[in-house]
């Protein structure tokens, strides 16, 4: 009898813990949420441009990024007096870069853009995550060079996986690690989001990011929420 009321406290040990591990992951999620103006401010977002600088191999490259929410993105950015351009999009893609001598746009490799609906989600993938198809684990906290973090597994339908990592005093994002598969070879995609900012009608953005190991750093000077965005952007340009 004695060890039936101590298997039954147990149990009723482990299924506290597992409560309160899940208020806990709720909590994170929550803040987090209401640290970038909160759910009806997420849930308007439509549009985003961003433009600045690009750091990479020495150079410093202006570079211009339009996103639709849920659709696609474009990216633009100058090289040696050329102008380069990458669309990628929920049904497919293009690029146009002339800088290593292509004469006219082609599609997208499929592999490389299979990933995109994660960046076109403006409102972050840590929103609503349970209604997109996702479940999140509180890993637990962790500090990094004197910055504690909250660490949030994300596995989407999909059965692909991030890590995020939260800010515990502002409860932004700090960095974002991912396996990716690029030209076949798997490689872990970490990328750190720093000096976070506010636009005037209050959209919360990282002005800086610095993907790893790509060794690219972006600067962003000018960001605009919910302006008027054609999706011709996403259209290949016709042959000259």
């Amino acid at each position: 009898m004695k060890q039936l009321r101590m298997l039954a406290l147990s149990l009723a040990l482990v299924g506290a813990a597992v409560s309160v591990k899940a208020q806990t992951l709720d909590e994170v999620v929550s803040k987090h949420i209401s640290a970038l103006g909160g759910a009806d401010k997420l849930k308007s977002l439509k549009s985003q441009v961003m433009e600045g600088k690009m750091h990479l191999q020495g150079m410093e490259l202006p570079f211009k990024s339009i996103i639709i929410q849920n659709k696609g993105m474009r990216v633009e950015f100058e090289v040696m007096g050329t102008k380069n351009i990458q669309v990628a999009t929920t049904t497919g893609g293009l690029t146009f870069l002339p800088v290593p001598q292509q004469t006219e746009p082609v599609d997208a490799n499929p592999d490389d853009i299979k990933d995109i609906s994660q960046e076109v989600d403006l409102a972050g993938e840590l929103f609503d995550y349970k209604t997109k198809g996702s479940t999140a684990e509180l890993i637990g906290k962790e500090t990094i060079e004197g910055q504690e973090l909250y660490k949030i597994k994300l596995t989407r339908k999909d059965a692909s996986v991030s890590s995020y990592y939260l800010d515990a005093k502002t409860y932004y994002i700090a960095k974002r690690v991912s396996p990716k598969t690029i030209q076949g070879q798997e490689v872990e995609i970490t990328e750190n989001l720093t000096d976070y900012k506010k636009t005037s009608d209050g959209f919360v953005y990282a002005s800086q990011v610095e993907q790893q190991p790509m060794g690219i750093k972006m600067s962003f000077e000018k960001v605009q929420y919910n302006g008027p965005v054609d999706e011709k952007v996403f259209e290949k340009p016709a042959k000259k």
